[in-house]
């Protein structure tokens, strides 16, 4: 198979899970279409981490049966029919069963990416910039599309039929992409010889679980409220629309860091550049703590934030493949270490519930967070003890 059609495919099933970074569009929209409360509104994206734990967990048995683009057309076919019936349930105001769909298509998020990783690993083994560029501006680009869609038409002026019948539409586009991959890739992809038996988590998986929880929660916490930070900053009192019409820019941010990565993680070294990512995005958190009336501030911890998380997202694979020993075995090691993706998604959406209804609730979420990263990036500087075997 040719690799520039490994990369189209790959991006395409990309884009369309990596609209679930833009479900924050729909969720500030919900207290005003079913009436939920604003603690409720974030659960749609609380409910896809949880399915996305399911889906990268059981992704290692999915490829080694079927193969990578089997199980990759599966994830977004799943992911398409999961939308739609979110759309349908929109409809007809069942939030509860909103929900449910949208648990079912975190499980094919978590397929499609996992499964995407070992597509463009075999496809491009001597390119490390493919390899770690085409997720992240997979994902960025189907978030940003929806962002840019959200600004373009405003769905403040739409009700819920209007709304269920675009994510019927969207839904249905996301199937006839992961159909379309599986009839043009019919089990092309090698399965990456992972028939190994199961075993509790090694010292380097416990270890890159732990890095990549760290270096994702940020992240998803900004995922799960992206949308309703910038209508608060478009506020008349803090800023103006243009925060609002920035959201699909500052998904540039996100690819921006997984088309650094390589270069970052060669610059630094592995070790360094996770401090980096951590500290500093550690320390804008703390500072928008202090300053949450300033929206430039926001503006500039949102762009650190995303661009440390792509880039900590495709530095990642790397090392946890040089851990392990045999080769065969780094889809079901990094299928257990993403699993702490959807945990930092779920615990960032709990954080957001527990604040949602207190004042200042910025200020707080923005502080713990801050000091949690922080805390850890220094930790992983000052103890190099701490993972020193699988940074080196």
């Amino acid at each position: 198979m040719s690799p520039l059609w490994i990369a189209l495919v790959s991006f395409a099933n990309m884009f369309s899970v990596g609209t679930f970074y833009a479900l924050s569009v729909l969720q500030v929209q919900l207290p005003r279409l079913v009436g939920t409360s604003d603690a409720w509104s974030f659960a749609p994206f609380g409910v896809v981490c949880l399915g996305l734990t399911v889906g990268v967990a059981t992704c290692a048995s999915m490829i080694a049966q079927r193969g990578a683009d089997v199980t990759a057309a599966s994830g977004t076919t799943l992911w398409g029919f999961a939308v739609i019936g979110a759309g349908f349930s929109l409809t007809r105001l069942r939030f509860e069963y909103m929900l449910l769909c949208f648990l079912f298509g975190g499980v094919g998020v978590g397929w499609t990416y996992l499964a995407v990783v070992v597509m463009v690993g075999q496809g491009f083994p001597h390119l490390p910039l493919a390899r770690s560029a085409i997720g992240p501006i997979g994902f960025s680009s189907g978030a940003a599309t929806c962002f840019y869609l959200s600004c373009a038409l405003p769905l403040s002026a739409v009700d819920a039929d209007r709304v269920g019948q675009a994510l019927t539409l969207a839904g249905g586009a996301f199937v006839a992409v992961g159909g379309a991959t599986q009839l043009l890739m019919p089990g092309s992809t090698n399965n990456g010889q992972c028939n190994s038996p199961k075993t509790s988590l090694s010292r380097s998986e416990r270890f890159f679980s732990m890095l990549l929880f760290f270096n994702a929660l940020p992240g998803m916490t900004v995922f799960g409220a992206l949308a309703p930070l910038a209508s608060i900053y478009a506020d008349g009192k803090r800023g103006d629309d243009s925060m609002t019409l920035l959201l699909p820019y500052s998904m540039l941010a996100l690819a921006s860091g997984g088309v650094l990565a390589p270069t970052i993680s060669a610059y630094l070294g592995a070790r360094h550049a996770f401090v980096a990512l951590l500290c500093l995005r550690g320390a804008f958190l703390v500072l928008l703590s202090q300053f949450e009336e300033e929206s430039m501030l926001g503006l500039g911890a949102v762009v650190t934030i995303l661009f440390a998380h792509g880039a900590g997202f495709s530095i990642l694979p790397g090392l946890v493949k040089a851990q392990s020993t045999p080769p065969g075995l780094f889809l079901r090691s990094y299928g257990r270490v993403l699993v702490t993706w959807g945990v930092a998604g779920i615990v960032g959406c709990t954080l957001h519930t527990a604040l949602s209804s207190s004042i200042g609730s910025i200020s707080a979420a923005s502080l713990v967070l801050g000091l949690l990263t922080s805390a850890f990036g220094i930790l992983l500087h000052i103890m190099p003890s701490l993972g020193g075997e699988f940074l080196a």
